[in-house]
């Protein structure tokens, strides 16, 4: 059992930092791109015919994948006011059920989100002339990621909980 914990941890660690990794680049090219863009505007007169565009790609990749990155970090919103004055078997058993409506609302949004690509996804982006779908997929993509980390944090809470660690500030 011990193994699996830790193969399941490790995998959670290695898709945690590819993740971080890519919304890291995006940003950074987002920068970049948003310097470049203003010099080349104000100073020249001059522009990158897709910047625009790829700067809004790069956007919507950043927030899908970021999403995945906070939930598992734990920096997704939450009040833990009341959760913190629970007992123990209380916090865990909300802790649970908190991951598990993300998870069900994200696997929900993934299937939606995979019809809605077959329907509208065989367009080209106007300036760039990429398939639309190669960016509205990382819609589905971000909320299977979601669903994932949220059960990465179920057996995090389990194992505290097991543990005697329950999570709470001391």
């Amino acid at each position: 059992m011990k193994k699996i914990l830790r193969t399941w941890q490790g995998l959670e660690g290695g898709i945690s930092r590819v993740l971080e990794f890519l919304v890291t680049l995006a940003f950074a090219l987002i920068v970049v791109l948003t310097v470049l863009l203003v010099i080349l505007r104000y100073l020249f007169n001059s522009s990158i015919i897709f910047g625009n565009e790829l700067m809004e790609f790069l956007f919507i990749y950043t927030t899908a994948f970021g999403a995945a990155v906070s939930l598992g970090k734990g920096n997704h919103i939450k009040i833990d006011y009341f959760k913190d004055h629970l007992s123990p078997p209380l916090r865990l058993i909300t802790e649970i059920a908190g991951q598990l409506i993300i998870g069900a609302i994200n696997i929900i949004i993934a299937h939606l989100s995979l019809n809605w690509i077959g329907k509208v996804g065989g367009s080209a982006s106007p300036v760039m002339r990429i398939p639309m779908w190669t960016v509205q997929i990382c819609i589905p993509l971000g909320c299977i990621l979601v669903s994932l980390f949220a059960l990465f944090n179920i057996t995090k809470a389990l194992e505290q909980y097991a543990h005697g660690k329950d999570g709470s500030e001391t």
